[in-house]
């Protein structure tokens, strides 16, 4: 595909923008530099993943006010989201508790996940899909804090 117009880039920075902007969701910058940065070919979003205590979820939601755990809320999330990767050819890489910080900064962390897209458009489907967008509610309940790398394996493929 080729490289996508500045005007292209501002229209999906507005469509992704009603997914909420900043803290937990990129903001408009973060959102062009991907798109203006797309080399094509796999990618892997380094997910660290801080969950409230409790969920957080909005008035009237039909899980407000029950005791489901943060951690609990991103699962259901979590859910939604891999069955959306996997059907545009990604796959869950890694997910992990997090057990301690060994070298650097000691911001906490609870979990660790490498979710693997098969291009930057296949990312854009997904989190244009009105199915996905519906999962979104779990994972602002329970996410407190995340750091998301966009990253690029530096290995060859493996053979066929």
């Amino acid at each position: 595909m080729p490289p996508r117009s500045e005007d292209e880039i501002a229209a999906l920075s507005k469509e992704l923008a009603k997914h909420g902007l900043g803290g937990i969701n990129p903001d408009a910058d973060q959102i062009h530099d991907l798109f203006a940065a797309d080399r094509g070919g796999p990618l892997q979003f380094v997910n660290l993943l801080c969950y409230y205590d409790q969920a957080r979820y909005p008035k009237g939601h039909e899980l407000d006010g029950t005791a489901t755990s943060g951690a609990d809320a991103y699962a259901r999330y979590g859910l939604i989201a891999l069955e959306h990767v996997t059907r545009r050819g990604g796959r869950l890489a890694l997910y992990n508790d997090v057990h301690q910080v060994l070298i650097g900064s000691r911001d906490h962390w609870d979990q660790v996940a490498i979710m693997e897209y098969a291009d930057t458009e296949a990312f854009l489907d997904m989190i244009l899909d009105p199915d996905y967008v519906d999962g979104l509610v779990h994972r602002e309940a329970g996410l407190a804090k995340t750091l998301v790398m966009v990253t690029r394996s530096l290995l060859p493929a493996p053979p066929a």
